[in-house]
């Protein structure tokens, strides 16, 4: 008996593809004088596989209903979420392996303990399956020199209705709306002035300096 029988991988016709794009990085060196703008490479956006896009593809490929995968998706979703926070090493089978890895500061002296308070949060690894392995050798790289990176504005207009109309949230300080803008509290009050004054955001009345979107605006 194999201890580790070769497991089958079944690849779809199709070959994968992904649209890159050139950025423009920068080389830091010891001296000023030796810094120059180096040539790097990056993934063009895609539109994103949600859970009802899943639960619709496995309906076609199967009978299951595309109620009962979302609801087993669901469950799984949180079994993953707790089996990692605990430590677990989570077995996906041919699509691979979830686990965490922690790290702590560095120790100042020789003989120093680890305390608790030295570990810093951990990241999820995704060590690939062979069937992610086995997609990713067979990956086509495509260059699209066309693209163009949507504006600050249109990123901001994007994160403030998945917000509001994925994540369901009913308004928003001046802090988090800072944090999600990417700018300083100055120009976030700068911005929310802005979105006011164009009638999509309305400060919410007797709160503790929070907004929320009008109506017909943000997912509203």
């Amino acid at each position: 008996m194999k201890r580790n029988p070769k497991t089958k991988v079944v690849l779809g016709d199709n070959q994968p593809v992904m649209r890159c794009r050139a950025i423009r990085r920068r080389k830091m060196g010891k001296n000023i004088e030796s810094n120059a703008w180096g040539i790097g490479a990056t993934l063009v956006p895609q539109e994103k596989l949600d859970m009802d896009d899943m639960a619709a593809t496995t309906h076609e490929r199967c009978t299951v209903k595309q109620a009962d995968v979302k609801a087993a998706w669901e469950s799984l979703q949180v079994i993953i979420a707790t089996a990692l926070a605990n430590g677990q090493r989570v077995e996906l089978g041919q699509l691979g392996t979830l686990s965490i890895d922690v790290s702590a500061k560095k120790l100042k002296e020789p003989g120093e303990r680890l305390r608790a308070s030295d570990l810093k949060r951990g990241s999820v690894i995704l060590k690939p399956g062979p069937l992610l392995q086995a997609q990713l050798n067979r990956v086509k790289y495509v260059i699209d020199n066309d693209y163009k990176e949507p504006t600050d504005a249109t990123l901001l207009d994007e994160a403030l209705y998945n917000y509001f109309a994925v994540e369901k949230k009913e308004g928003i300080n001046m802090k988090h709306f800072a944090s999600l803008s990417g700018y300083g509290i100055t120009r976030a009050r700068q911005l929310m002035k802005e979105y006011v004054a164009q009638g999509v955001m309305e400060y919410v009345p007797l709160s503790r300096g929070y907004y929320r979107p009008t109506e017909g605006n943000f997912g509203r």
